[in-house]
């Protein structure tokens, strides 16, 4: 009885499955087999190295829609034009003189004439000069151009820019020593003492000067020495180291004055002065103006500062 009630469930189940039509077969997955895991080594990896930081540029995006700088076109610099500036007119060159009184003559040498006697504090143009450059030209005394000796005064102004002088005279000829009688051998007879017009005064001792000359001031009066006055016409003549120099006396009637006012003031009325100051012994004398001596001389040792010396004669 049991079997029977299966075979009819088997029946309607089947007549259901044919009354709905055909149906795809339906797909059944076969089972897969797992592959077993293999074993893959693994590498080592080497230890990472330290890499230093390359430096990168930093790129800055410019904006897309920037427009493109306009380019500004160079311009130089103003170049500042020079300014005419006015160039200053060389001063004129000057002389001032610087001694007491200072001789002035009319060439560049104490072998030339006296042209004057100038005070300290002169001042004058200098025109011209020596080609040694130790005399200058000055004007004008009397209206005519003098010479005086550079050390006898204070320049000033474009003194390098001083021209040598073109009418610069020739100097005079040396007036040579009149000639001494030598008596005879065979028969020697004595020389006798010459006899002259003019005496010695009265003797002044030498003094001392810083300045490096020799200078005699002369004097030469009648017989009421000084209040006669100077005589002129004679010529104060100096023999020494430094060969034969000499000037004139000046016929004054008041003779000027060194030192004024100091207890050393003297007279004189002949000045003469010897560059350079040659220490030695000197001969002071007078002769008239023909070059004949007419009177005693006075001998006299320039050494150390001693170098003024004051020679003095009379008329009888």
């Amino acid at each position: 009885m049991k079997i029977s009630s299966i075979y009819i469930f088997l029946f309607v189940l089947l007549f259901a499955l044919a009354g709905c039509g055909p149906e795809e077969p339906e797909v059944v997955a076969l089972p897969t087999r797992t592959p077993r895991p293999t074993f893959t080594p693994t590498p080592l990896q080497a230890a990472p190295q330290p890499v230093a930081a390359a430096e990168t540029a930093t790129f800055t995006p410019e904006p897309a829609n920037a427009a493109p700088a306009a380019e500004v076109p160079a311009t130089e610099a103003p170049v500042a034009e020079p300014t005419a500036t006015d160039t200053p007119a060389p001063q004129q060159a000057k002389a001032v003189i610087t001694n007491a009184q200072a001789n002035v003559r009319t060439g560049p040498g104490t072998n030339y004439a006296l042209a004057g006697t100038l005070e300290r504090g002169a001042e004058f143009e200098i025109v011209g000069k020596n080609p040694a450059g130790d005399w200058w030209q000055l004007c004008c005394l009397n209206g005519q151009n003098v010479w005086i000796a550079d050390f006898l005064v204070d320049t000033s102004g474009s003194v390098d820019g001083v021209a040598i002088a073109a009418d610069i005279p020739a100097p005079p000829p040396t007036v040579p020593p009149a000639p001494t009688a030598t008596p005879a051998p065979a028969e020697p007879t004595p020389v006798p003492a010459p006899v002259f017009t003019l005496q010695k005064g009265d003797y002044v001792e030498p003094r001392s000067n810083s300045s490096p000359l020799i200078t005699f001031y002369g004097t030469l009066c009648k017989q009421r020495c000084p209040d006669g006055g100077g005589v002129g016409g004679y010529k104060l003549v100096v023999e020494g180291p430094q060969g034969r120099s000499e000037t004139i006396f000046e016929d004054i009637p008041t003779f000027r004055h060194g030192d004024p006012g100091l207890a050393s003031e003297f007279i004189y009325n002949a000045k003469l002065e010897i560059p350079g100051g040659p220490v030695g012994n000197y001969r002071a004398f007078v002769t008239d103006m023909g070059g004949n001596q007419v009177a005693d001389a006075w001998d006299y040792a320039a050494s150390g500062d001693i170098r003024i010396f004051l020679p003095r004669w009379v008329v009888p």
